[in-house]
């Protein structure tokens, strides 16, 4: 594995343990207040040693590399809180070049098959200059329950279990405990009380068998994903989840498992209820509960897949888009049913969505991206993810904020927060064109900064060319 991180580090040009340059100043850029949605033209920024060293119209410098910025625009980096880089041994190999191309500096995992021990060296190297990626936040400790929806997870079958395994997850050093989606009520309650009293952010799935009233009285913090706010929102939510308990409880085999929950698609579009609605999302905004929401995951599911000679299918390597283009488990489960009303249901959670966002749920953008994950791609899927925010109602600004404001501030990192400031850390990304009027503009950045470290749109280029080399 280690062999694999190295040979990493070479093909991006970089020697280990190099360093990014002491000092750079940016000269001339229009500072994008995404917070506030406002412009400051003429301005200069200097970093020094990875951080934000001073900010303003008059900086200068005799050490530092002088960079023009030529009166572009420049965000803070994009944030993906919800992906899986380590799916496969050589993932990051891919991963982290294509986050960096499409403006992406900072990642959470929330689930690998590699040891912990593994991504903590992998982390800690892209910290210290050695290999060149987004910033990592390792909040992949899942918890289900036996025998586990994936390899690798910690396994929770009763609330002694529970609280056992969040005691492992802490001296592990995991930045979060993930719940899953097979836990029943006793023991999701008992991992929550237990990620409290450890101190953990308590985030993941709301469990097939729990009650997304109770995950918000349980203290969940985050959710992944956005159909059981729709599944909430409907006067039938506790009747599906007693169906789904009692067959469970009976022992049902796997496959009625999931027809009783993919018959839910058809309850939850003849009983959604708006004023419930309206109830339950006021509910998720007073308590502070993030939603990842992942919507651009549908077009999995619906065939919206890209050419296979797309430059972002092409930059995949072609033994995971050999594995892409085979059967998969989860298409074969759809019913007739769920495809018949998948238009309708992707509709409807769209709505509820808009409705989430007016009532201010805080949404972290995200978007389940892994080789696991056929068709969802490491970097560029997060654009698309964005622009079904603009699509669904958000406007560009509001969109940019779940990738560059909301991120860190959730994570609660003390050197960033979504302003491009002095002691905030420098990642930033700079842009041709105003993203507060498009965010097309974020398809082709001029400049990324990550951790201090500049690539330009020539370094760029060459991290593009070297992906679509490999994936030949």
């Amino acid at each position: 594995m280690f062999k694999v991180l190295f040979a990493l580090a070479l093909t991006l040009g970089i020697a280990a343990g190099a360093q990014a340059q002491s000092e750079t100043l940016l000269r001339d850029v229009t500072i994008v207040d995404v917070i506030e949605g406002t412009l400051a033209p003429g301005q200069s920024v200097l970093i020094r040693d990875g951080l934000i060293a001073e900010v303003g119209p008059d900086i200068t410098s005799t050490s530092a590399t002088r960079l023009d910025g030529g009166g572009r625009y420049l965000i803070p980096g994009l944030w993906d809180s919800h992906v899986h880089i380590f799916s496969t041994p050589t993932e990051p190999d891919t991963a982290l070049p294509l986050y960096l191309v499409n403006g992406i500096t900072g990642i959470r995992d929330m689930g690998a098959l590699w040891p912990i021990a593994e991504q903590h060296a992998l982390q800690a190297r892209i910290e210290a200059g050695e290999v060149l990626g987004p910033r990592l936040i390792l909040a992949g400790a899942w918890v289900d329950a036996s025998p586990g929806s994936w390899p690798g997870m910690f396994l929770a079958d009763r609330p002694d279990e529970a609280r056992a395994v969040v005691d492992r997850i802490a001296a592990e050093g995991w930045a979060a405990v993930k719940a899953y989606s097979m836990l029943d009520e006793a023991t999701y309650l008992a991992l929550a009380e237990a990620s409290e009293d450890a101190g953990l952010a308590f985030v993941g799935h709301v469990p097939e068998r729990v009650a997304l009233g109770t995950a918000i009285d349980a203290g969940q913090e985050g959710m992944e994903h956005f159909g059981r706010v729709a599944m909430a929102c409907s006067t039938a939510e506790e009747a599906m989840l007693d169906d789904l308990r009692t067959a469970m409880a009976e022992g049902a085999e796997l496959a009625r498992v999931f027809e009783i929950m993919a018959a839910r698609n058809r309850i939850i579009l003849e009983t959604w209820d708006e004023t419930l609605c309206q109830s339950v999302l006021a509910q998720m905004a007073d308590a502070g509960m993030h939603v990842s929401p992942t919507l651009v995951v549908a077009d999995f599911y619906t065939g919206n897949w890209p050419a296979p000679d797309a430059p972002r299918m092409r930059m995949i390597p072609a033994e995971v888009r050999g594995t892409w283009g085979r059967p998969d488990f989860r298409l074969e489960a759809m019913t007739d049913e769920v495809r018949a009303l998948a238009g309708d249901s992707i509709a409807l959670d769209r709505r509820t969505f808009l409705m989430a966002h007016r009532a201010g749920v805080p949404i972290l953008a995200s978007t389940d991206a892994s080789f696991a994950n056929p068709y969802l791609f490491h970097g560029y899927s997060l654009l698309d993810e964005l622009d079904l925010y603009v699509a669904i109602g958000l406007t560009p600004r509001e969109a940019l904020y779940t990738a560059t404001v909301a991120p860190p501030r959730f994570f609660g990192l003390t050197d960033q927060d979504g302003t491009i400031a002095p002691g905030r850390r420098a990642d930033l990304v700079l842009l041709g064109e105003n993203p507060l009027e498009s965010l097309s503009t974020l398809r082709e950045p001029q400049m990324v900064i990550a951790g201090g470290r500049v690539l330009d749109r020539a370094a760029l280029d060459g991290l593009e060319t070297t992906l679509l080399e490999r994936g030949e």
